[in-house]
């Protein structure tokens, strides 16, 4: 099984996406959240954290748990499991693309974060809105 925490980092009913490069496996140039996998060892909450550092230059500091959601195996591989955070609070300034796993990021007002296409994981980005 694999575990991937994924950081919804919101402000003024806005949502930070990332643009994935276009030589990841998974999803190329797909917008996402920040996030990625959680290594042996490591929880969830520090992985979140971690990740947000390596990818956006930004450090968590206030966030929530929201749910996990499973993806059922796929051929090439197995389970994968989403950690799925609130990120409220950070400190850092501004997001920056750091490295090369991401193109771009963009601030979407929430109810406008589902119709970006393409879209790594709209179920995931539906929990954020609500019911």
């Amino acid at each position: 099984m694999t575990d991937i925490v994924l950081a919804a980092f919101i402000s003024d009913n806005h949502v930070l996406l990332v643009r994935r490069a276009p030589h990841k496996r998974q999803f190329p140039e797909y917008w996402d959240l920040v996030g990625g996998h959680v290594e042996v060892g490591e929880t969830c909450d520090s992985a979140l954290v971690r990740e947000a550092q390596e990818e956006i230059g930004l450090t968590p500091i206030r966030f929530e748990y929201l749910k996990t959601v499973s993806e059922a195996p796929t051929a090439n591989g197995g389970e994968v499991t989403y950690h799925i955070y609130a990120v409220t609070e950070w400190s850092g300034g501004a997001p920056c693309l750091l490295g090369d796993e991401h193109t771009d990021l963009a601030w979407v007002l929430m109810e406008d974060a589902i119709s970006m296409k393409p879209l790594a994981h709209p179920a995931i980005i539906r929990i954020l809105s609500g019911p």
